[in-house]
């Protein structure tokens, strides 16, 4: 795999020296890679939303709801997906 450099800046490289200290990681490369996929989770998370919440503000302007669900239901499940 290629090599690629990065400048994190102090915050970055106190966070990632903190998570190598406590043990979880062995390396930096390990910390950067935890953290993309964490990213990566949530991107598609967020696309998954987005596109229920587009297929829903279609359904609700051709006037079709779920009649059994509030919007607080809604919010709920959508925080306890995204975490």
């Amino acid at each position: 795999m290629a090599s690629t450099s990065l400048t994190l800046g102090p915050h970055w490289e106190r966070f990632i020296k903190s998570e190598l200290e406590s043990g979880r990681y062995t390396s930096a490369s390990e910390v950067i890679r935890a953290g993309l996929r964490e990213l990566e989770d949530k991107s598609k998370s967020l696309e998954v939303l987005r596109k229920h919440l587009a297929q829903g503000a279609d359904q609700a302007a051709k006037g079709v709801f779920a009649p059994d669900w509030s919007v607080s239901d809604i919010l709920d499940r959508a925080e306890k997906r995204l975490g």
